[in-house]
């Protein structure tokens, strides 16, 4: 039931959205970002619906879903606002499935460095802060670096994750360590024509402790499927898990399926506002 409710207010969102009339960014991939920015005064509006599952000895499904509102402020300069739901659904030792419900709020900074011309790429760097569940603070850093040419488009994310969790005790605020995570990420796309374009996203996530050791190096990749026309996009991904490329104590198999997913699937929906 879960999963039916979501699927239905997916297709009711999308259906609002696609009833208005705009010129919207292009957003090529899922999870890869690109240089490009809104010029000033514009503004986009997106969607987000991305799913992970399967855990080793463990039912697993989370959900993310994120709205957000995207500002062109001019010299290159762009914000954004989302309102964030986190859902998971996990079993515990004795094969009981827990639900849990969490909200969210963020806040993005994207400033376009460098122009890509036809001899170099275009360059990015982008920063995100947002709370999630009234109990933890997550900051995030890019560097994003892309290329054109012709119907070829390559993009590289390298990006910083940190999370830390806070709680008052006594009147007292107590957090913990951070947690890290380093991700690379690289995408292809061909585009067909203006409409379709067709590629792939490989993603490379590596596990820092709170001694900042590496404790793995999940890689992911799958297909991207991207449309769009003048007045909205839609990008599509899947992600497996291939394997574990830095084996551990913490990760010793071949795939990390305790701290990351067997699967993923991400759905993005934009349409311009102004």
């Amino acid at each position: 039931m879960c999963n039916y409710n979501n699927m239905r207010n997916f297709i009711l969102l999308s259906t609002l959205l696609l009833s208005i009339a705009a010129s919207a960014q292009d957003r090529y991939f899922t999870r890869t970002y690109t240089s490009n920015v809104l010029p000033k005064g514009a503004i986009d509006l997106e969607y987000w619906h991305i799913a992970r599952m399967g855990h080793s000895n463990q039912y697993y499904h989370a959900q993310e879903q994120r709205m957000e509102i995207e500002f062109g402020l001019g010299k290159k300069w762009q914000t954004a606002f989302y309102f964030n739901r986190y859902q998971k659904i996990a079993s515990d030792s004795n094969d009981v499935n827990i639900k849990s419900n969490e909200i969210g709020f963020s806040n993005e900074w994207k400033w376009k460095i460098v122009e890509g011309k036809k001899h170099r790429p275009g360059i990015a760097l982008y920063a995100e802060w947002a709370f999630k569940g009234g109990d933890e603070l997550e900051l995030e850093t890019k560097i994003i670096i892309d290329k054109s040419i012709r119907k070829h488009l390559l993009a590289f994310n390298a990006i910083m994750e940190m999370e830390k969790e806070f709680e008052w005790e006594k009147g007292k605020l107590k957090t913990a360590a951070w947690k890290k995570e380093i991700e690379l990420d690289f995408a292809y796309m061909y585009n067909i024509k203006y409409e379709w374009g067709i590629g792939f996203e490989s993603i490379l996530r590596n596990g820092i402790n709170d001694e900042s050791n590496w404790e793995y190096a999940a890689l992911f990749g799958g297909p991207t499927i991207n449309y769009r026309t003048n007045n909205w996009f839609l990008t599509f991904n899947y992600l497996p898990q291939w394997r574990n490329l830095h084996k551990t104590v913490a990760a010793p198999f071949s795939k990390v399926l305790q701290q990351q997913e067997r699967n993923e699937l991400g759905i993005v929906l934009g349409i311009s506002l102004k």
